[in-house]
Order: C-alpha cells, then sequence, then structure tokens
C-alpha cells in the first residue's frame, strides 16, 4: 500500500473513532502528518483523493471539514425529484421567481414554439435536508399550462410536473438530456452558497408528454459537492457527459422536477 493510501485509510479511522460529525473540522495536514509519519506532500495527495470520494471538504484558508455522504441521484429516472433522490431525505421548496415572458430562440427550437410564443419561467430552489442543494429552472408554453403561476403558487411544495400531469393533463412520457459539469456564475454560486472554485452539475434538456408534445425546457443546477449520479442504462437512453464548454446532440433519458 502506498503512504498516502495508508494516510488516507488513517484520516477515515481518525474520522470513526472520534466519532466526527459533517461540518466538523480535521485536524490541520501538518497535525495530519505527524499522526502518520509521513511528509506534508504525502498529507496533501490523501487529502486530495479523499475530497475527490467526497469524504471530507477542503476550504481554501479555513481547513479541511468532513464531508457529508453524498446523495444519489438518478436523473435519468422518470418521477418526482423526491423519486429520484437515493436514501430517505427531507425536500423543501423555495420558489424563486414564476413569470410569464417571451420564449427565447433556444427555447422556442426546444418546445417546437412558433415566433412570438411565450412561456412560464419557473425557478425554485430545493433543500435537502435543510441543505440548499439544486436550482430548478423550467420553462413551460403558457398555452399549454394557462395561469400556472396560479397553481404553483397554491402549490409550492408540489411536485411541478405533478400539477402539470393534474391540471393540464402534460404527463411525461420521456425526454431528452444533456449533463454539463461547470463552474457557476455568481447568482448561482450565492443560491447553493458554494465557494469560488466549486463546481456544479448542469442536467439540462426538454420533457415530453405522452403523447410527445414538448412542455418543458429544463435546467437543474446540482451542487457537485453534494451529489453522486446514478446512470441507467436502457435500449431506449443514453446520456451525453460534457465537459464545460462543449457541444453535443442531447440523448434520451428521464427526470421530472
Amino acid at each position: 500500500m502506498k503512504r498516502y493510501e495508508h494516510t488516507g485509510q488513517l484520516v477515515e479511522r481518525y474520522i470513526v473513532d472520534n466519532e466526527l460529525r459533517p461540518g466538523d473540522r480535521l485536524p490541520t495536514e501538518a497535525e495530519i502528518g505527524r499522526l502518520a509519519g509521513v511528509s506534508l506532500i504525502t498529507v496533501r495527495r490523501a487529502m486530495a483523493e479523499l475530497a475527490q470520494r467526497g469524504v471530507v471538504r477542503r476550504e481554501q484558508g479555513r481547513g479541511t471539514f468532513v464531508q457529508a455522504p453524498r446523495i444519489d441521484a438518478e436523473t435519468t429516472r422518470l418521477g418526482s425529484l423526491r423519486e429520484t433522490l437515493g436514501g430517505d431525505h427531507v425536500l423543501t421548496t423555495e420558489i424563486l421567481s414564476v413569470l410569464r415572458r417571451a420564449a427565447h430562440d433556444e427555447e422556442r427550437a426546444a418546445l417546437q414554439l412558433g415566433p412570438g410564443a411565450s412561456i412560464w419561467q419557473v425557478g425554485r430552489l430545493r433543500r435537502i435536508d435543510g441543505h440548499t442543494s439544486i436550482v430548478e429552472l423550467a420553462a413551460v408554453p403558457d398555452a399549454l399550462a394557462p395561469h400556472l403561476d396560479e397553481q404553483v403558487a397554491r402549490h409550492a411544495e408540489a411536485s411541478l410536473y405533478g400539477l402539470l400531469a393534474d391540471h393540464y393533463g402534460l404527463e411525461e412520457g420521456h425526454e431528452e438530456q444533456t449533463l454539463v459539469v461547470r463552474h457557476p456564475d455568481a447568482l448561482t454560486r450565492a443560491r447553493l452558497d458554494l465557494a469560488a472554485n466549486d463546481l456544479v452539475v448542469v442536467v439540462s434538456g426538454t420533457s415530453f408528454s405522452l403523447t410527445g408534445t414538448p412542455f418543458d425546457a429544463f435546467r437543474l443546477i446540482f451542487d457537485a459537492r453534494r451529489f453522486a449520479f446514478r446512470l441507467r442504462s436502457t435500449p431506449q437512453m443514453t446520456l451525453v457527459a460534457l465537459a464545460d464548454g462543449d457541444h453535443a446532440p442531447s440523448s434520451s433519458g428521464g427526470k421530472s422536477i
């Protein structure tokens, strides 16, 4: 076993033996080096490996902290957000915006809308176990969901797709989605309480009804520190994962907001 691997195991035993909880601070790298009898270079390699696995979280200028276990997210599975998350989690919703506006060119193309068509822009912030975790942005054609703002106001905690199915007959049949890892913009960073170098995972695409009508051009922005993405392949579904700035055709999958 390499020294950095042994050091990583020592840190994991330290967490267990001292009953540290998510958010608790770990000893400094110098202290860990003395405990393990290794150099700072070895400690830093070990901590980088642990951070990559989601065991610890390193914050420049503050130290290293125990990280909460990553949440399994199966975005390619049809169903509400609650149904796509592994484990038993408390999910709450904050409405950021519900406004009617003219569709952008990309939205008109995705939703097969004509010139001058309008959409409902629905923005929501989702908290999982009390932590801000996901920003959801939906673009739903106004013609398919009149007065959607009133429905969202009445049922703020409900699944958006549940509302669309129950009140407008827009039950999700399939979707096309693309997954991208990137640095967030300033507004997203503030909403998700991210540090300067933290990454987000953006799942975007189009949802189609059972009759093949596109009814939502969506974007879900996940705090990359908190999730592990589990993808299920079927003959009808593939997922394209892109580096920031790459472009490729979307592939069919399944997710519901």
